[in-house]
């Protein structure tokens, strides 16, 4: 009869439409259990993702759409984001990363206000406006880039924000705002006796676990982007000296909330039992120009120190902390092996630093690490035939343009933001020795394809470091198999079980209906 060839067709249609379900069930799901749209306004979110890609109908972020979300720590907005809203954010504590995207035009008041865990942000050129206290209170917000673009920043809009340096041009609206704001920086609290519990460094209070606005009250001390100077007590040549002869303490200097003592320039973090520290042994006379330097280099430790010309690092440095050269005179910089993380725009504007010759112990090198050195500028100003920039295994830089881009092989480590806003990007192929990928390798690509068949990073590693990256991540497929060994990823092996059924189903009612 008829009616089996019928039923056949249907559940073969039926087949083929199942095996399209992963990707628009992963969108329904989104859409509906996590975000609350309404006319293209994201209102709530609701879900307790870590990390959060907001689905690319949505236009706006809505009043107090994340308000005290204490899950989310990366928040991914796509192109079609145009404003985002008064409270948007407000007391995302555990918010680290965000990226914006380049549809966006207004930071509304109170956006990001008590965001305590954000970090660093870079402000697209299509914005023009941050509104009031949009970032207040953001203790450990360290590092934000302004461009041009952006004609309108409220005075308190960085309120108690006494880590922050802005990055802008010189000349620009930015720029004239930041020279300001750092005076206003100097007289901000840092330390402070609230009632309740609170942060003794902000005066920030809580109520129920909900952050609440500030409580201020005079502070014991105060920080400033230009580093608090204040003598221990006399002062010989420059150098000041202990009351007790014979005896060098230096000068202190209060650095991104940490007590140094500065001797013959070189600063090291006081609170050591040893009469020697780490970071003073070896010759005191070689460490004015920054000779054998050792232990762990602290963050900001020559932060704007134009002075300070060049540095040779002992095979006993592991770490070098974030801006702890930046801005700084540095020339020349001698690195042992032994070093395993350069964080956080450690060389930052290092202008006049023109070589560097990583060894291949690094396994990490953070975002901006070597920003704006002569050396990474000479790079991406088209000098060299590789668009690759690699030292000791590390992929600094890519500069190129191609769809589809191929690793080369050698490469261990893929630096933060190495491909940074090449959204040309749809296919990365990776080589067996790539063993680290750092946060924000890929901020801002579309990257839909990433194939890697080395064993030494973790399936969920590589998704999490395209879903990072992407304003709109795609699948993520490795044809030749993944870190496991595997066919693929990106698919349900039940939807294929379902569809096989179906189909098997089909072809036997229309063989039924023959014979």
């Amino acid at each position: 009869m008829r009616k089996w060839r019928i039923i056949g067709a249907f559940l073969i249609i039926m087949a083929l439409l199942v095996m399209l379900i992963p990707a628009a069930e992963a969108d329904a799901v989104t859409s509906t259990s996590a975000f609350s749209i309404k006319r293209g306004e994201l209102v709530k979110y609701n879900g307790s993702d870590r990390v959060v890609t907001v689905p690319n109908t949505v236009t706006s972020i809505g009043k107090g759409a994340f308000e005290n979300n204490l899950y989310v720590q990366r928040i991914v907005l796509p192109d079609t984001v145009e404003e985002i809203k008064a409270y948007a954010f407000w007391g995302c504590d555990n918010l680290k990363t965000v990226t914006l995207g380049k549809g966006l035009s207004s930071i509304g008041d109170f956006a990001f206000t008590n965001c305590t865990g954000l970090e660093t942000m870079t402000i697209p050129e299509t914005v023009h406006r941050i509104g009031i206290q949009s970032f207040s209170e953001c203790k450990r917000f360290e590092d934000i880039t302004i461009p041009p673009q952006v004609v309108e920043i409220r005075e308190d809009a960085f309120d108690l924000d006494y880590l922050l340096n802005i990055h802008c041009e010189e000349g620009s609206y930015a720029d004239k705002y930041a020279k300001d704001f750092y005076e206003r920086q100097k007289k901000m609290t840092v330390y402070g006796n609230t009632v309740g519990n609170s942060d003794p460094r902000t005066g920030t209070t809580e109520e129920n676990g909900v952050s609440q606005r500030p409580v201020n009250v005079p502070a014991d001390g105060v920080y400033s982007g230009a580093d608090v100077q204040q003598p221990v007590s006399q002062t010989e040549n420059g150098t000041t000296i202990a009351d007790t002869p014979g005896t060098v303490i230096g000068s202190s200097k209060i650095v991104a909330n940490h007590a140094f003592v500065f001797m013959q320039g070189a600063p090291v973090l006081s609170g050591s039992t040893d009469n020697t520290p780490d970071y003073m042994a070896g010759d005191v006379a070689n460490q004015a120009s920054g000779q054998l330097q050792r232990g762990n280099i602290p963050e900001r430790a020559h932060y704007r120190d134009e002075t300070f010309t060049e540095v040779d690092l002992s095979e006993e440095v592991k770490e070098i902390g974030p801006f702890a050269y930046a801005r700084s005179g540095l020339r020349q910089a001698v690195f042992q092996n032994g070093l395993k993380k350069i964080d956080y725009a450690a060389f930052y504007h290092c202008d006049d630093l023109m070589d560097v010759t990583l060894p291949d112990s690094v396994d990490s090198v953070e975002a901006k690490a070597f920003a704006h050195t002569g050396w990474m500028d000479r790079f991406l100003n088209g000098e060299g035939d590789s668009d690759f920039l690699i030292t000791g295994g590390v992929l600094m830089a890519y500069r190129g343009s191609s769809a589809d881009v191929t690793v080369p092989d050698g490469v261990r480590v893929i630096a933060g933001e190495a491909f940074a806003d090449h959204t040309e990007i749809s296919r990365i192929i990776l080589p067996e020795s790539l063993q680290a990928i750092n946060e924000r390798a890929f901020a801002g690509c579309n990257i839909m394809n990433i194939q890697y068949n080395g064993n030494a990073l973790s399936e969920e590693t590589l998704e999490e470091s395209v879903q990072l990256g992407a304003l709109a991540a795609g699948p993520v497929n490795d044809t030749e198999g993944g870190a496991d060994g595997g066919a693929g990823r990106g698919t349900n092996p039940l939807i294929w079980v379902v569809a096989g059924v179906l189909f098997l189903g089909g072809i036997f009612c229309i063989l039924k209906e023959r014979y």
